[in-house]
């Protein structure tokens, strides 16, 4: 099941790897269990005991939607399982964002579960595709407060 986690205050490096990548530098909680941060660090704001990689049915602990119904779609047992909790994190990576010289790649975060085509190497080259989120699945291990 989805739950908020305990949450620390926000490391300043993280909060500047996520300008660097043209992101916001905070945590922001838009459903339960679920945050969008823009330094693809959020295990450094957790303030629970978590399992980084817990094992998972149909995706892998981390990767790379569309969206957070995309992801929930693929594995349904994060909100359905009443005995294990979890919390996402997606980070935002938007072609707007990326240089031309380099950037974000598409083989470097994990497995796609998206439903758009991917047809470069570099998202800032892709024709069709503006927007993606890098997830991470958290299983937290001190249960739910």
């Amino acid at each position: 099941m989805l739950i908020n986690c305990k949450l620390k205050p926000q490391d300043p490096i993280a909060a500047m790897v996520a300008q660097v990548n043209g992101n916001s530098g905070g945590v922001n909680n838009i459903r339960n269990g679920v945050y969008v941060e823009g330094s693809f660090n959020f295990n450094m704001s957790i303030g629970n005991k978590f399992e980084e990689y817990p094992g998972l049915k149909s995706v892998g602990a981390y990767g790379v939607c569309d969206s957070i119904e995309n992801l929930l779609e693929r594995e349904p047992m994060l909100v359905e399982d009443t005995k294990r909790f979890f919390c996402i994190s997606l980070t935002p990576v938007e072609k707007s964002n990326q240089s031309a010289d380099g950037g974000w790649r598409w083989h470097k975060w994990g497995e796609y579960i998206g439903s758009q085509e991917p047809t470069t190497e570099y998202i800032y080259d892709e024709p069709l595709i503006d927007k993606v989120y890098c997830y991470h699945i958290y299983e937290i291990l001190d249960g739910a407060e």
